[in-house]
């Protein structure tokens, strides 16, 4: 991405610079804020969704243990057409049972393994039963392994619905933030516009001064310095009109004779 060129940058107007720089660092904190609130609020909503299997898992592992199976069951938590979904698998990852319309959910020889071992997450972009993203949890029960699953895609359209609401707050707040930028700019410029005019007005009238604001910053320097600088100007004028004067009345008896 090209940098502002800072030539480009210095032939605009210092109130309309002042305002860019000020809707630019607004920008970045409101990206840093809006990451963080995006990354904390995925983050929260699988939590959420880790619970969830959590708690399938051990209903799927108590039904299985009391010899029940899954083709029939009943339960919203385990079955919940397109959204949620179990299963269960032999030590070499075949299906043994599962809930009506589950999709299948194949697992590789390393994945079975970690599941042998402990509860596993998995992660699958075309994984349910609408080929739309889920999460697996993987936990062993004994010799088989229980796989259940919940499609993502109410996740997903939360988190873009999040992004897409973002994106508008934070350019409404780019540009109510520009506009109060740019006033703000206009207000604190006005010293330096009156000195302006009164410069532009001052001709030949001896004692006129610029008006300095009794603020003791960068304007007010400016001003006291174009001050002293016009009075400097003052006395050489006055200077040159006294030379001139003495000149032309030493000369004045010369040229007569």
């Amino acid at each position: 991405r090209r940098l502002p060129d800072p030539i480009a940058m210095r032939r605009l107007p210092v109130r309309l610079q002042v305002t860019l720089a000020f809707a630019a660092a607004l920008a970045l904190v409101l990206l840093a804020v809006g990451t963080v609130i995006y990354l904390r609020f995925d983050a929260e909503l699988m939590r959420t969704v880790d619970a969830g299997l959590k708690t399938r898992a051990a209903e799927v592992t108590a039904l299985r243990g009391s010899g029940a199976g899954l083709t029939g069951a009943r339960s919203p938590a385990l079955v919940e057409r397109e959204e949620s979904f179990a299963l269960v698998l032999s030590a070499d990852g075949a299906a043994l049972d599962k809930t009506p319309g589950a999709p299948p959910a194949r697992l590789t020889a390393a994945e079975l393994r970690r599941a042998r071992a402990g509860p596993t997450f998995l992660d699958r972009e075309r994984g349910a039963a609408d080929a739309e993203p889920a999460r697996l949890l993987a936990v062993p029960a004994g010799e088989e392994v229980v796989v259940v699953g919940a499609a993502l895609d109410d996740q997903r359209e939360a988190l873009g619905t999040l992004l897409a609401l973002g994106g508008l707050g934070i350019l409404a707040a780019l540009l109510l933030a520009s506009a109060a930028g740019y006033w703000v700019a206009g207000i604190a410029l006005r010293p330096v516009e009156a000195m302006r005019a009164e410069a532009e007005a001052i001709t030949g009238t001896p004692g006129r001064r610029l008006p300095v604001p009794p603020v003791d910053d960068e304007i007010g320097r400016l001003g006291a310095t174009l001050n002293a600088m016009l009075a400097r100007l003052e006395q050489a004028a006055a200077k040159e009109r006294r030379f001139v004067a003495d000149a032309s009345h030493e000369l004045r008896t010369p040229l007569t004779i």
